[in-house]
């Protein structure tokens, strides 16, 4: 009988391992930026990097491409991403800053590796390895981390009030976007959805790394936020029940 993989035998250590990896890549480049004195840019370009480079060597060791969900969402399960997309259509809506082309080009790949690293990383490799603890315990466990993650945010000089408020909103979402990959076993929707979201974010606001940097979240964006943290939270219980009320039915009928 061949021996269990470390994910199978250790679950927990395994996404700490992960979260770990995430904070620690995000302190190395941080440091070794600001000790070269490269702008923010540098920062978020090479954190990225790094943890895309993780998120697909992991992917391809694993052989876990298919198991975290890519592949064909069923026509059936489309009406469940009507809750997952207010975020990005949130951020479509609003002035757009005028922006270089280099900026725009930067912003648009930006996005896109935080996007898959971010829904790869939480909603994909830690979601899976902790099921066999159970389905509520796995999405919970990975919708705090994610949140937790945010908190690196304070270290780059981001405003206190706006980085708490981001907390509970983070963990929201990881809540939904968790149950909704576990419904409808995918996730590249997920990634497109969050990376849309940061990208019509990145792209309205100008420069938002440094905006954000210095500036309070203002009376309706913090209501704004408080009610999608709401509304992401019910639809995170309403669908994971449904997951794992099937998952019985499926269990019964083998």
């Amino acid at each position: 009988m061949s021996e269990k993989a470390f994910h199978e035998r250790r679950p927990y250590l395994f996404v700490i391992v992960l979260e770990m990896a995430v904070i620690a890549t995000a302190g190395i480049v941080g440091t070794i930026t600001r000790k070269l004195g490269l702008p923010d840019h540098a920062l978020y370009s090479g954190t990225m990097l790094v943890l895309g480079a993780i998120t697909s060597l992991t992917l391809w060791k694993m052989k876990w491409w298919k198991t975290i969900g890519f592949r064909r969402l069923d026509a059936k399960d489309i009406s469940l991403l009507i809750i997952p997309v207010i975020p990005m259509i949130g951020n479509m809506i609003g002035n757009y800053a005028p922006m270089e082309p280099g900026s725009f080009i930067y912003y648009l790949w930006l996005t896109m590796m935080v996007g898959f690293v971010e829904e790869g990383i939480y909603r994909g490799l830690m979601l899976r390895a902790l099921l066999q603890k159970g389905v509520l315990q796995a999405v919970i466990f990975t919708s705090l981390l994610f949140s937790l993650a945010h908190t690196m945010n304070a270290l780059a000089g981001w405003n206190w009030q706006r980085v708490l408020l981001q907390l509970g909103y983070s963990f929201a979402l990881g809540f939904g976007w968790a149950a909704f990959a576990l419904r409808t076993g995918t996730i590249w929707p997920l990634m497109l959805v969050h990376f849309l979201c940061n990208f019509f974010g990145f792209i309205k606001a100008g420069d938002l790394i440094k905006q954000v940097q210095s500036s309070r979240p203002g009376k309706g964006a913090m209501i704004y936020d408080i009610i999608l943290t709401v509304v992401f939270i019910g639809y995170g219980i309403v669908v994971t029940r449904a997951y794992i009320k099937k998952e019985k039915l499926n269990h019964n009928r083998a």
